[in-house]
């Protein structure tokens, strides 16, 4: 149908429909702390596509790319929210029947849902653009909200692609790994809705998402992560990159790179794995150099 996942599952359930000019391809993954979807779909004409909500549930909603913008009405197709192209938002829905409108074109739909639980107690106190949500959500409220939309650019993706990779059924190490991606983006979300008010300043925000980034990058590469991708989807150069970094972490991102390495390589050991093996999963070239960046940061060696 010439129509293949832009955003591939590690595992899911992945669904290939085609109904006359409609031609689409719907990955899930049902996690216990979230759930994902993708949808990419291709389409000559209009395109209504009925949605069932079976129980109250905030979504995060990104149009990663589009021909044209999306709405979403309830079952009257009064409308709720609308997004353009590489924009995004939080949606809170309550049980009943919903629709989402597209225009003819091509489209890449990634959707989540994720345990709300995670801001009980006062933890949504930094994230004030979800309170609203959060709060119709505790209170079962008959009535949609959404949020600021915000931009979903090349950093969204980086995040959302390092999530797909971590999906792993039967795998408690991956349901960890779910709602730890989740809640990057949701303060990655933060900072661009921040941002975009003028609530914090455009480096600030850029500089947390730097880190967050680096340890992305370790996560899926470890040692043979290379910096130098950060200044292919931010705008800073390398030299100012690293001022900034160093002025609000205390350190160059080669240095926080290489800690947070070790911190990485601290909890494998501890767990029962072999200096050999810890080296190899982390991705150093020699043992030998392990050893020495372990014993440069920690003082000890790694067999300690």
């Amino acid at each position: 149908m010439g129509l293949f996942p832009s955003l591939p599952f590690r595992e899911g359930e992945i669904v290939y429909s085609k109904n006359n000019r409609k031609s689409c391809i719907e990955q899930d993954f049902k996690g216990r702390l979230g759930y994902l979807q993708q949808f990419d779909l291709v389409s000559d004409d209009i395109v209504n596509l009925p949605i069932k909500v079976k129980q109250p549930d905030l979504y995060i909603i990104y149009l990663m790319q589009a021909s044209g913008g999306i709405q979403f009405t309830n079952d009257q197709h009064i409308p709720i929210a609308s997004l353009n192209k590489r924009r995004a938002r939080y949606i809170y829905l309550p049980r009943g029947h919903y629709h989402l409108h597209l225009r003819p074109g091509t489209y890449q739909l990634f959707v989540c849902y994720f345990d709300v639980g995670i801001f009980d107690a006062g933890a949504d106190t930094d994230f004030q653009f979800l309170q609203p949500l959060l709060e119709a959500h505790r209170q079962k409220s008959s009535t949609p909200l959404v949020s600021n939309d915000f931009m979903a650019g090349p950093v969204t993706e980086i995040y959302i692609r390092s999530l797909c990779k971590k999906l792993k059924k039967a795998d408690v190490d991956s349901q960890i790994a779910i709602i730890f991606h989740l809640k990057e983006l949701i303060k990655l979300s933060k900072r661009k809705i921040d941002r975009e008010l003028e609530t914090v300043t455009e480096n600030e925000g850029m500089v947390k998402t730097v880190k967050t980034l680096i340890e992305l990058g370790v996560e899926e590469s470890g040692m043979r992560y290379d910096l130098s991708s950060l200044t292919d989807v931010l705008p800073l150069g390398e030299a100012n990159l690293t001022l900034l970094f160093k002025k609000q972490f205390g350190m160059t991102p080669t240095q926080y790179k290489k800690r947070y390495l070790i911190e990485k390589a601290k909890v494998m050991l501890l767990s029962g794995e072999t200096v050999i093996s810890v080296a190899d999963q982390l991705g150093f070239t020699h043992e030998r150099s392990f050893y020495r960046l372990f014993k440069r940061i920690t003082g000890k060696s790694p067999k300690d």
